[in-house]
């Protein structure tokens, strides 16, 4: 698993957070569900392959099934991951579990790993006394547009030409949201830390910075560093740990004020350094000092050489 998706799973596990991206993305903004609903799911299923191949796998529940000799033929079970699950409860029942996958890439399998996601969940309610919806949303980090498939028959063109045939098959689909990209109004359905990290990705150089207060300053700003490669967002990040540890509050404002004059101060070295080099490479010595001293005359050639 990349930085990408780690750093997002850390964010996302927060209750309130978790909480937030279900209200902005499947109620549409209504607070219908809190943290204090919530309550940590297995992220983990098993399934096992046949004869060590990674290629011929069986359902778990299948092995469990088999009688005989036959049982033997099977290879070393192995598991596979959500990223983050937690269930709904109500009364101290489960209402509902939810999931959330991160994909940093495009996958052009990721319909089926989604089959074998909510088959193995229900696979383990036939044989407990609940039973309940399960729900997974795929929140996609990339900078590119999705490509892949996001239903069933689209992946399963070439074999489904026959609509007697399509209609015994279902039309499992990925709910994706391109997280990199949303519009306007589905960004402001968030209230939580996600706010800003949708809005920084969607806005880029026009990011306006608001007085929303940030609680997960740790995770946030790491998924923006992962996310972007900014690495100024982290230089104050102990110190700003440190207030909100003793209590203080960390407003993106003023954070992103601080960040931002750091981040022009270190592109005006940068460029003034790149000048000095082109200066230096063409034999202008004398350019280059007067540059130094005459600010005026170093815009002058900044615009000339393009920088």
């Amino acid at each position: 698993m990349g930085q990408k998706d780690l750093t997002a799973k850390e964010l996302e596990s927060r209750p309130d957070v978790f909480a937030d991206i279900i209200n902005a993305l499947i109620y549409e903004g209504e607070q219908i569900v809190s943290s204090g609903m919530l309550q940590a799911a297995p992220t983990e299923t098993l399934y096992a392959s046949i004869d060590d191949s990674k290629t011929k796998d069986v359902e778990l529940a299948n092995l469990e099934s088999e009688k005989g000799p036959e049982k033997e033929n099977f290879g070393t079970l192995r598991n596979q991951y959500h990223d983050v699950s937690k269930y709904e409860m109500e009364q101290k029942k489960i209402k509902i579990q939810y999931v959330l996958e991160n994909e940093s890439g495009e996958n052009y399998r990721l319909l089926l790993r989604k089959a074998g996601y909510e088959g193995a969940i229900y696979r383990n309610e036939y044989e407990d006394e609940q039973i309940y919806p399960v729900v997974i949303l795929v929140l996609y980090w990339g900078d590119k547009e999705w490509k892949p498939h996001t239903d069933m028959y689209g992946l399963f063109t070439d074999g489904l030409n026959n609509p007697k045939v399509r209609k015994y098959v279902d039309n499992i689909k990925l709910h994706l949201y391109p997280m990199a990209h949303l519009p306007e109004e589905i960004r402001q359905r968030f209230q939580s830390d996600m706010r800003i990290v949708v809005d920084y990705l969607a806005e880029g150089e026009s990011y306006k910075p608001t007085g929303q207060v940030i609680r997960h300053i740790g995770p946030m700003l790491r998924l923006l560093y992962a996310l972007t490669g900014e690495e100024e967002l982290l230089d104050m990040l102990t110190e700003a740990q440190q207030k909100q540890d003793e209590g203080g509050e960390t407003i993106m404002g003023e954070y992103y004020t601080t960040y931002f004059a750091k981040k022009c101060r270190q592109e005006g070295v940068n460029k003034l350094n790149n000048l000095i080099r082109v200066l230096i490479e063409k034999g202008r010595e004398e350019d280059m000092r007067r540059s130094l001293e005459d600010k005026e005359y170093q815009e002058e050639l900044f615009r000339e050489f393009g920088l």
